[in-house]
């Protein structure tokens, strides 16, 4: 799975759950997890590191929504709104 599909399907994981990717590029390898304990990594993130909480990644999408009153967000405008996030703990800013 891409990170463009972890967004895509953003809704089906649960708010405590860590996404993981090769990196903040929507076409990096990411998967979705639960978040570590005593440095125990999940085997499906083997090899990616940590990029967001996915209740952070919805929070980043729901305020690119509240920021642009009247427009629905693409999912391209929904995965740059969590990379943007995850970049820079930051909301992505309007044009």
């Amino acid at each position: 799975m891409t990170l463009r599909d972890v967004v895509a399907r953003l809704e089906e994981f649960a708010d405590e759950e860590t996404i993981y990717a090769e990196s903040a590029s929507p076409t990096a390898r990411a998967v979705v997890a639960a978040e570590p304990r005593d440095g125990w990594v999940p085997p499906s993130a083997a090899g990616l590191t940590y990029l967001l909480e996915v209740d952070a990644a919805r929070e980043a999408i729901d305020v690119w929504r509240a920021w642009r009153p009247g427009r629905a967000p693409t999912l391209d405008d929904q995965v740059a709104a969590v990379t943007y996030y995850a970049e820079n703990d930051a909301w992505l800013p309007t044009e």
